[in-house]
């Protein structure tokens, strides 16, 4: 198992480097839409804290007592063009109480682990012997339904919730230890009319005009996913041009306490994205990735860090500071997140040299 909390738990979240998954419920489906092959719980055990969940009501097979259809809320992947959205009364799966929801029928990608699973998955880890210290990030994007995903984050997850606020980006690993902190982007945040009961927003700063502020209630930070679906040429390529641009723009951030969001993924149409995933790890690219990282490193530190002190030591540890702090795989498994991990652990020799 890979394990945070001993890098040191007065450490910032700004400060490290973890795991995140992209469309991290999706266990199954054909070679172009699965993305995962572990669930919630095997991926916080190889090492990821950072999940990537989106959510929408997909209508069961089974019919209630009370004659009405049963919905369940579960992960899906699909492009907005392929889902079909229609309001209808339903129950809940697990539930008895019929409720009014937004179903999606997908002519195209999958639906998911269902939304209850991957809850009480997440609370399990938090509160096992061996998650007890760790934390875990649900970021939730795109979804519909944000009620019955609020409501099921309350009460599945109970007191393993992070409900403390405040800046996400400023927490330390003490502070987050045996929590699962549970973020809603802005829209589905205000579709709770208030009622936000510890469920925080993140802020995306590649959008135009946002700025870092410090005291927002929440994650920020500064990256984007995804290739041209339509380009099937050179996809490794394609993403390894957009992360650096992006890192670019991250480091005139200026701000230390920003998150950096690295993606070591592609995307398309054609092809099976587990078979480009499997070329992106082998030894030559594993190497490439890691450049990648190591130059958004140095891009942040020569664009956010003035340094007038000369002592290699002292500017090693400042440069801690800066590092791309998620970087986001598809097929998460132990060897990934250990390379990621690892680069917590870079010399001080090394953060010393670079420009």
């Amino acid at each position: 198992m890979i394990t945070y909390f001993e890098i040191g738990r007065d450490r910032e979240l700004n400060e490290i480097v973890v795991a995140g998954t992209h469309d991290a419920g999706i266990t199954s489906g054909g070679d172009g839409v699965q993305t995962q092959s572990h669930n919630i719980m095997q991926q916080a055990l190889v090492g990821v804290r950072f999940f990537d969940v989106r959510i929408a009501a997909a209508v069961t097979s089974q019919t209630h007592s009370s004659g009405r259809p049963v919905a369940e809320l579960r992960a899906f992947h699909a492009d907005d063009k392929v889902v079909m959205k229609l309001e209808r009364n339903v129950v809940l799966k697990g539930s008895d109480n019929p409720v009014r929801v937004k179903q999606s029928k997908l002519a195209g990608g999958a639906f998911g682990m269902g939304l209850t699973t991957m809850l009480d998955q997440a609370r399990a880890f938090v509160t096992s012997a061996v998650g007890r210290n760790e934390f875990l990030i649900l970021k939730f994007d795109k979804s519909t339904n944000w009620a019955h995903i609020a409501n099921a984050c309350w009460t599945i997850l109970g007191t393993s919730m992070y409900t403390a606020g405040g800046n996400i980006n400023r927490k330390t690993l003490g502070d987050l230890a045996g929590k699962v902190v549970v973020l809603f982007s802005p829209k589905g945040l205000s579709e709770l009319q208030g009622t936000t009961g510890g469920i925080l927003s993140f802020k995306n700063l590649t959008e135009d005009g946002a700025t870092y502020d410090r005291t927002y209630p929440g994650l920020q930070y500064y990256g984007k996913g995804g290739t041209s679906p339509f380009n099937p040429i050179n996809k490794l390529k394609q993403n390894i041009k957009k992360q650096t641009k992006l890192m670019r723009g991250a480091a005139g951030m200026q701000d230390p306490e920003v998150i950096g969001m690295m993606y070591w993924t592609t995307t398309g149409l054609i092809e099976s994205i587990k078979k480009r995933d499997d070329g992106m790890w082998d030894t030559p690219n594993i190497a490439k990735m890691k450049k990648l990282w190591e130059q958004g490193l140095g891009d942040f530190v020569n664009a956010r860090v003035s340094l007038p002190d000369t002592n290699p030591m002292t500017i090693a540890q400042q440069r801690r500071s800066y590092f791309p702090n998620i970087v986001m795989v598809d097929f998460a498994d132990q060897a990934k997140c250990q390379r990621i991990r690892d680069l917590n652990d870079l010399t001080v020799h090394h953060l010393s040299v670079l420009p």
